[in-house]
C-alpha cells in the first residue's frame, strides 16, 4: 500500500496545479491529474488516536478507485470537530473523517460508508476502580438516569445520551473527562469499544476500570467528509471503500487494529441495551447491512 505524505513542498505538483488554473481552494482537481488531497494532523491531546487507520483506510480506498493521489498533512495548533467543518468547507483542508449529524451532512459532502462500521456507537462503561459490578444487573437505562456521565462538548455523543434521558456534563477538554471520572465528578463514561482500552492504558496512572456486562448501542457513523462540490473526490472514495467492502480488504483493517479489542468485548456475550440516535439522517444507509458491524 502506497502512502505519499508531502513533508516538503512538491514543486512538481504545485506547478501542475498552478498552471492548471485550479487553486488550492478550488474543490475538483482537473481530471487526469493527481488529486492532491490535505487533511487535518491531529495529535493525541485532542483525543484523535485513529490518524492511521483512516489514513489506511483513505489510501486503500483511493487505490481500489485506481486514483493517483498524494496526501499532504495540515498541522493544526487547536482542534475542535466544529471547527474543523468550517476548515473542511472554506478549503483550510479537503478531508476529514468525522462523527456525523445534520449539520454537518448539509455543511458538507459526507462519503456515506461507515468508516467503523459502526462500531463507534458500541460503548462500553468506563468506571472507576472498584466500580466494574455496578452494572452488573442493568438490562436497561433505568441506573443510569440517577447518575452523571461526561462527553465533549462539540460530540454529537452528548447530544444523543441527553436525548434518551441521560445526565451529561459537557468539557472541551478530552483528557479532563477521565480525570473527572477519577476524581467522582461523574459516575461513568461511554466510550467506544474501538478506544476504551487503548484510553485505559493512556491515562494508566488514574487505575480507571471497564464494566464487563454492559453494552449501549445507538446508531453511528464516522464518514469522510469533504467540500460540498468536490465530487471527483467523493466519488472515488465511495467507489474505492465499497469495492474493499465487497473483497474483504476493508474488514481486514479494521480487524488489524481493532480486532483485539472485539475479542476482549465479548460483545455478544454482555447485555445490549439500545438508544435511540435522532442525529442519524434519513440518507444513513441503515438498510445495507454490509455496512454495519454484527458480532
Amino acid at each position: 500500500m502506497r502512502l505519499q505524505v508531502i513533508k516538503t513542498v512538491l514543486k512538481g505538483v504545485l506547478l501542475a496545479v498552478a498552471l492548471s488554473g485550479v487553486s488550492w481552494a478550488d474543490s475538483n482537481t482537473a481530471e487526469g491529474e493527481a488529486l492532491v488531497i490535505r487533511y487535518p494532523m491531529l495529535g493525541e491531546e485532542y483525543g484523535q488516536t485513529w490518524s492511521n487507520y483512516f489514513l489506511e483506510l483513505l489510501t486503500l480506498a483511493l487505490e481500489k478507485a485506481g486514483e493517483e493521489y498524494v496526501l499532504d498533512p495540515v498541522t493544526l495548533s487547536n482542534f475542535r470537530e466544529s471547527r474543523s467543518v468550517m476548515s473542511v468547507a472554506k478549503g483550510v483542508y479537503d478531508i476529514h473523517w468525522m462523527n456525523t449529524n445534520a449539520t454537518r451532512e448539509t455543511v458538507l459532502r459526507p462519503v456515506r460508508v461507515p468508516l467503523f462500521k459502526g462500531l463507534i456507537g458500541w460503548r462500553l462503561l468506563m468506571v472507576r476502580s472498584g466500580d466494574e459490578d455496578q452494572f452488573a444487573n442493568m438490562t436497561d437505562l433505568e441506573p443510569l438516569r440517577d447518575l452523571k456521565t461526561v462527553q465533549g462538548h462539540d460530540w454529537p455523543d452528548s447530544a444523543i445520551l441527553e436525548h434518551n434521558g441521560l445526565p451529561v456534563i459537557r468539557t472541551p477538554h478530552w483528557e479532563g473527562m477521565f480525570k473527572m471520572l477519577y476524581a467522582g465528578r461523574v459516575d461513568y463514561f461511554p466510550r467506544s469499544v474501538v478506544e476504551v482500552w487503548k484510553e485505559q492504558r493512556v491515562f494508566s496512572e488514574l487505575e480507571l476500570a471497564v464494566d464487563e456486562h454492559v453494552v449501549l448501542v445507538y446508531p453511528s457513523a464516522y464518514y469522510f467528509f469533504v467540500r460540498r462540490n468536490n465530487e471527483r473526490l467523493a466519488e472515488a472514495i465511495e467507489r474505492g471503500l465499497l469495492a474493499a467492502i465487497d473483497d474483504g480488504s476493508f474488514d481486514r483493517v479494521i480487524m488489524a487494529h481493532f480486532g483485539e479489542s472485539l475479542k476482549r468485548a465479548r460483545l455478544d456475550e454482555r447485555t445490549l441495551i439500545r438508544l435511540d440516535n435522532p442525529l442519524m439522517t434519513p440518507d444513513t444507509p441503515l438498510d445495507r447491512p454490509e455496512l454495519w458491524y454484527r458480532p
